[in-house]
């Protein structure tokens, strides 16, 4: 079942089955800001009072989509000859978490098919002065929320309807709770080494031992963890795992996303953002081959197809 609802005075959309109900606001980033769990009675992510506070802090609140992901040193890069200029929004200078943000989509259909229901909307940037000034590129994203059973499908295509390739990197920032309770849940993450950070968070370039983090491997509690942690997956499969008992969340990706940020907000306690990067923080000023840094252009008349899934396992 889907169907609209008026959320403060805000439309959005609610994906709806026997096992989850996903609430999705298509003119707010296009957020997928509630995933109730209706097996275990809980809601899986952080969300916002309403459109409102959604609106003040987009990157705050359930599942943001973010294009480029995470910083931007001094908010500059060139790419094919051209230089660009970000917004710079942190106060050390920097840019962090891409364009869209606030930035409303169209809904361009709805489905109910086997079983299936679904959402797209999309985005086209070219239609948005204030995206254009920093990246002129004539990117339309299509975004597809699948709900099947109870696994939530974040199917992605990127098209470049302009004349020049696009330099690309898409991420999600998404804010999973731990009830108060990180001392009950367990967190795996294949990954193969980690990026070493300078002082404000952007990569040096050098890609260092899992050191304590190794323990992520085959799944360690998450009590005491304080993380803002860049790893590099490397040729491992795109799986993360949280677990509690037998209640399990898994997330994944397609194997463009190499790059996983792992963030608690301090000690870690009532959130855990699990962050699936397409590039790596800075990938543009990295001088490392683009099959580590996960830097891609979108040439003119490409589509790039991208997709996240979230799988919900909760015996009964």
């Amino acid at each position: 079942m889907i169907k609209q609802i008026d959320w403060q005075g805000t439309q959005t959309y609610v994906l709806e089955n026997d096992k989850l109900s996903v609430s999705v606001c298509p003119s707010l980033n296009n957020n997928a800001y509630s995933i109730w769990d209706k097996t275990a009675n809980r809601e899986l992510l952080r969300t916002p009072s309403g459109p409102a506070a959604l609106a003040e802090q987009p990157i705050q609140y359930g599942t943001p989509i973010l294009m480029p992901p995470n910083r931007i040193a001094k908010g500059q890069f060139s790419f094919g000859g051209r230089n660009y200029q970000f917004d710079i929004n942190t106060p050390v200078g920097n840019h962090i978490h891409g364009l869209l943000r606030s930035f409303p989509w169209k809904v361009v259909g709805t489905e109910e098919k086997d079983g299936k229901t679904s959402i797209t909307s999309s985005i086209r940037l070219s239609e948005f002065p204030d995206m254009q000034r920093q990246y002129p590129h004539d990117i339309e994203l299509q975004v597809t929320y699948i709900l099947d059973g109870s696994s939530l499908i974040h199917s992605v295509k990127a098209i470049n309807h302009g004349t020049d390739t696009a330099p690309f990197g898409y991420g999600l920032h998404t804010w999973f709770l731990l009830d108060g309770e990180p001392d009950k849940w367990t967190f795996r993450l294949p990954v193969s080494g980690i990026w070493e950070l300078d002082e404000t968070n952007v990569p040096t370039g050098q890609i260092v031992p899992l050191g304590e983090y190794d323990k992520f491997l085959e799944g360690a509690s998450l009590n005491g963890s304080n993380m803002d942690t860049v790893f590099q997956i490397g040729d491992n499969d795109c799986i993360a795992a949280l677990a509690r008992g037998g209640y399990e969340l898994k997330y994944s990706g397609s194997p463009e996303f190499k790059q996983w940020v792992i963030y608690t907000k301090g000690e870690a306690h009532d959130f855990i953002c699990l962050e699936p990067y397409t590039w790596v923080t800075n990938a543009p000023n990295i001088e490392l081959p683009a099959d580590v840094t996960g830097l891609r252009g979108i040439a003119p008349g490409e589509t790039l197809e991208l997709t996240v899934i979230l799988d919900v396992d909760c015996p009964l």
